[in-house]
């Protein structure tokens, strides 16, 4: 009898642990669940630039079609785009930070590629990158750009 009671207090501690230890677990869910719409918020509100950069890498990489030699790699493009994020000048509000990322990011860009284009390229270069974020920020009718071109 005396086995039997030593054995169920033991089991009545290894329950009131198991009970403590899912109940933390059930708020530390709760929490990962709070962390991950916030995450999934502050996202969204970058995607403008994670945008800018995809269409500045692939006017970038476009430009072997004018020129063989001009080739830019992916991973050229990572460093590029990690320094502007780094230069970008900091910001209280969200929705200026993203633009200053945007300006720094469109601007290192610029540099990096014009310095390594023949002179009569740079200004390709520059009109499709104008013509390119114009485009993607509906400042521009493409109907109009087509005639223009």
């Amino acid at each position: 009898s005396t086995q039997s009671t030593g054995g169920d207090t033991e089991l009545v501690e290894n329950l009131e642990i198991t009970k403590k230890t899912a109940n933390e677990i059930e708020i530390q869910v709760a929490q990962a669940k709070e962390t991950e719409v916030a995450i999934n918020e502050a996202r969204e509100f970058y995607r403008p630039c994670a945008a800018r950069g995809s269409l500045l890498y692939f006017i970038m990489n476009d430009l072997n079609k004018i020129n063989p030699l001009y080739q830019f790699s992916l991973k050229a493009f990572n460093v590029i785009f990690h320094n502007a994020m780094e230069r970008a000048e900091p910001a209280e509000e969200l929705k200026q930070r993203v633009e200053n990322l945007i300006d720094s990011l469109t601007y290192s860009v610029f540099v990096y590629t014009t310095r390594g284009l023949f002179e009569a390229d740079k200004i390709i270069f520059t009109s499709q990158m104008t013509f390119q974020i114009l485009l993607a920020r509906k400042e521009i009718d493409p109907v109009e750009l087509d005639f223009l071109l």
